[in-house]
């Protein structure tokens, strides 16, 4: 009888834990970006355009995921370490730092 599956795991498994501190900042992160772009987007949709804006904002998040999932599995994949992923990773995060700075505080305005 099988003991819920034991048997199967790999002799490299580790703990969750260690995963944690990263995951916690990486949420956060999303939260305070995300979120709050997702506002200035949206109410600077006409109203009868919210919905195909949400629907072209969600696409693209949603396709840069992916690409960056891509990206990084690439690099983690063709080297088969952490250490092959991690600058790509670093440097998305880089990037996006520097960006986040750019974006707009708050909705632009038709008459502006």
């Amino acid at each position: 009888m099988p003991s819920g599956g034991a048997e199967h795991a790999s002799p490299h498994a580790t703990a969750a834990w260690p995963l944690v501190p990263g995951l916690v900042i990486a949420g956060a992160g999303l939260g305070l970006l995300v979120v709050p772009l997702v506002n200035i987007v949206l109410s600077a949709a006409p109203a009868e355009l919210a919905g195909g804006a949400s629907g072209v904002f969600s696409t693209a998040q949603q396709f840069g995921g992916a690409l960056g999932a891509a990206v990084v599995g690439t690099a983690y994949f063709a080297g088969l370490s952490l250490a092959a992923a991690l600058p790509w990773v670093l440097g998305a995060y880089a990037v996006t730092a520097l960006l986040s700075p750019g974006l707009p505080r708050t909705a632009v305005t038709e008459g502006a």
